[in-house]
């Protein structure tokens, strides 16, 4: 299981170190994945972009995605985009790692 946890902006630069750490887990077999929003203060539209990408190459490797600690904001970016219908979403990372190691159903 990986956990990542962002910081800062999610722009061109922040967005695409997230995308290379998610494919050095797939290149390692990794086939869990969370993602931390907590310290994210920002996502633009490069950030979403980069997202989609990640949500595509975890799911043409049948892997799991949650994301956790995510704000009003960000909830409403990824409802908007179309994300939140890929990813599991979750309080906290503990609900996240009980779920991908399944002893919840959520």
């Amino acid at each position: 299981m990986a956990v990542m946890r962002p910081r800062g902006y999610l722009t061109d630069t922040g967005a695409h170190q997230i995308e290379k750490a998610c494919e050095e887990f797939l290149y390692r077999g990794f086939k869990k994945f969370i993602i931390n929003f907590s310290n994210v203060e920002l996502i633009n539209t490069q950030g979403i972009s980069v997202f989609q990408s990640i949500l595509q190459k975890t799911s043409e490797r049948d892997c799991r995605v949650c994301f956790t600690n995510i704000n009003k904001l960000h909830r409403e970016i990824f409802e908007l985009t179309g994300l939140m219908k890929y990813v599991a979403v979750f309080q906290d990372e503990d609900e996240a790692m009980l779920y991908l190691k399944g002893r919840f159903d959520f």
